[in-house]
């Protein structure tokens, strides 16, 4: 594929307004936020590498430049051995979670899969990609995936193609296959063109989404869209993409293989909301500081250097490093909220309470 001529030069980018106020109108009615899949797995992000074939404008080096180089598969497998039976023993399976960097373009990235497939046989695997490898790439290691989420990336990225890899995926029995469309306004024009192509043409069961950026990924202030922009994304967000030839995906089937349905919960009135995470960004209601927040047990991260910590932006809570996976500290508690923003999908999709509440709903 030719390369994308759209990049956007990084003086427009950093006079494009970011939403700095937090919206705090859903912490003073609930006290409680929580998974609708229920808690009896934990979901590990694993940044294995950050080698990628995008640079994207709004991605910092540290996320595509390479200098952090993919694992050994000794290390990987060591890694995977130890967590599986840690939370084993504590009645919960695994979410694998792989993130780049592109992985599709390590060279054992196949093998992997299988080690983790061999090691932690009730474990589910996801990953995201750009989808920029071949259609004959994709159908050719289709047997090794569960659960993809693949990122449009306007400046690089061809909607054509990843319609076609998508599609590939599905016919090769590959159900939970689901495309975040990553809204650049810059871009927003292009942004609606494939997402009505998707929706025309994906056989996908899962929805498409369209994600609001942050102005700098791993931080919580998003881009400042303008209304009509926020608008048409909310609409797009609605909309299921459904394959008549199978049966369509339920999420609380394997709960935790995308952004799961959270709900905003008074624990006193039973009163019950859906929350959808990616328009949560947007109207930056995606903040709980001072609240207690089950990171590091319902969810954990390993960076691209190899340190598990208990979440993707609460990087201050070190555990380990998966070359001692022996020596880790895998968390047993709650901790409490000190950022002003929650700026990761899987970091929000996990339960939250105003005050220490000592049971958990299944």
């Amino acid at each position: 594929m030719a390369k994308s001529n759209r990049i956007i030069p990084l003086e427009i980018h950093s006079n494009i307004e970011s939403n700095s106020t937090a919206n705090t109108k859903f912490l003073e009615e609930y006290d409680m936020f929580e998974r609708g899949g229920g808690n009896n797995y934990v979901l590990i992000d694993w940044v294995v590498g950050n080698t990628c074939d995008y640079s994207c404008t709004y991605c910092s080096p540290e996320n595509y430049d390479g200098s952090s180089p993919w694992p050994s598969l000794v290390n990987f497998k060591h890694f995977v051995q130890v967590a599986n039976n840690v939370y084993t023993r504590r009645g919960k399976k695994i979410h694998w979670n792989l993130l780049g960097g592109e992985l599709s373009i390590w060279k054992d990235f196949d093998k992997a899969l299988e080690i983790i497939k061999e090691e932690s046989l009730d474990s589910h695997v996801s990953w995201q990609s750009n989808g920029s490898r071949s259609v004959r790439w994709w159908k050719k290691n289709a047997h090794l995936m569960n659960t993809i989420l693949f990122s449009y990336h306007p400046e690089f990225a061809d909607y054509k193609h990843m319609t076609d890899v998508v599609n590939t995926l599905v016919d090769e029995g590959v159900k939970d296959v689901s495309v975040a469309l990553c809204v650049y306004p810059s871009l927003s024009d292009l942004c609606f063109e494939a997402a009505d192509y998707f929706i025309k043409n994906l056989r996908s069961g899962q929805q498409l989404g369209l994600k609001p950026l942050q102005k700098q990924l791993g931080y919580g202030e998003t881009l400042k869209y303008e209304d009509i922009i926020i608008s048409r994304m909310k609409q797009y967000e609605r909309i299921n993409l459904k394959d008549t030839r199978q049966d369509s995906y339920r999420w609380d089937s394997c709960p935790g293989t995308h952004p799961e349905p959270m709900f905003w919960v008074n624990t006193t009135t039973g009163k019950r909301v859906l929350a959808h995470t990616n328009e949560m960004y947007g109207s930056g209601t995606n903040t709980w500081k001072g609240w207690d927040c089950n990171v590091g047990l319902e969810k954990m991260n390993v960076t691209t250097n190899g340190n598990v910590v208990a979440g993707s932006h609460c990087g201050d809570i070190h555990l380990g490093h998966i070359t001692a996976p022996h020596l880790i500290k895998w968390p047993t508690h709650s901790k409490v909220c000190t950022w002003d923003w929650c700026p990761c999908g899987s970091d929000i999709t996990t339960t939250k309470y105003k005050k220490r509440i000592r049971w958990i709903r299944k």
